[in-house]
């Protein structure tokens, strides 16, 4: 096998290249400038600007790559910032109003360009064992009927936004939302709905797919620091989408749940 790995930030691509190196499989790794903190590891990788779409290409084909997999939070900057190659401007020009709509539409669309190069796209899925969340309840702890209503209120919002392609993510407390994920990332969203946070018991964070989301790229994901975020603000659980959610290190992230009193379920997107 001949893979790249388009790695961001997060502990998710450290995963994959652990994973890679067990296995000896021929890896090479692609990041974005400023967008990428592998040094723990030592990993050589290649380093390009968002819109160096050319160059990425003739790194890929020189390394004989055929098949690419994506994991970790790239930031998307503004059309302003992103400074395109020709080919880059061909590509936008192909994306067209997909670049100015949400994120799940333009990663679509970059997936199908890359596609058409003749380039397969896999998943994290498939070089992690345990990496999607299961069904049913995985901690001790499990969510008061309460809590359960926040859930299902939760659940509806995002649906409601899902067709506008925003949001993977939302805090809810005794049916008041604290917090839709934007742009920021969750941990942001976890850290400003702190300040919102009522009194009383009660937040529970929910995280599901948007509608006709690709499953290859940009899934909801929760780890170890998630647990740790959701604990420190106060909140007491997560609820996520089954067989969808990916979590870093599954057996570290429930053992961390457990020791905090948090309880982590699933929820059906259906």
């Amino acid at each position: 096998m001949t893979l790249a790995l388009i790695a961001g930030s997060g502990d998710l691509p450290l995963q994959i290249i652990k994973s890679c190196q067990k296995q000896n499989t021929y890896l090479i790794v692609i990041g974005f400038e400023s967008q990428i903190h592998l040094n723990e590891m030592n990993v050589p990788y290649a380093q390009f600007s968002l819109g160096s779409i050319g160059k990425i290409l003739a790194h890929l084909k020189k390394h004989n790559i055929k098949q690419i997999v994506f994991a970790g939070n790239i930031k998307r900057p503004s059309l302003k910032e992103l400074q395109v190659d020709w080919v880059g401007a061909k590509w936008l020009q192909k994306l067209s109003l997909k670049a100015m709509k949400g994120d799940d539409a333009l990663l679509s669309g970059i997936l199908k360009l890359l596609e058409n190069e003749g380039f397969e796209i896999l998943k994290p899925s498939d070089f992690l064992d345990n990496l999607m969340l299961p069904t049913g309840t995985l901690t001790k702890a499990s969510p008061t009927p309460d809590d359960c209503l926040d859930i299902d209120r939760g659940v509806q919002i995002l649906k409601t936004l899902s067709a506008l392609d925003v949001g993977q993510s939302i805090i809810v407390q005794q049916g008041l939302v604290l917090g839709i994920e934007a742009i920021e990332g969750t941990k942001a969203l976890i850290e400003r709905s702190a300040l919102l946070k009522r009194p009383g018991s009660g937040g529970v964070l929910i995280k599901m797919s948007k509608t006709g989301q690709n499953k290859k790229i940009d899934l909801p994901t929760i780890g170890p620091k998630t647990i740790q975020d959701v604990k420190k603000a106060g909140l007491v659980g997560i609820a996520a989408e089954a067989n969808v959610t990916q979590v870093i290190d599954y057996e570290q992230t429930i053992k961390l749940a457990d020791e905090m009193g948090l309880f982590i379920v699933e929820i059906k997107n259906g």
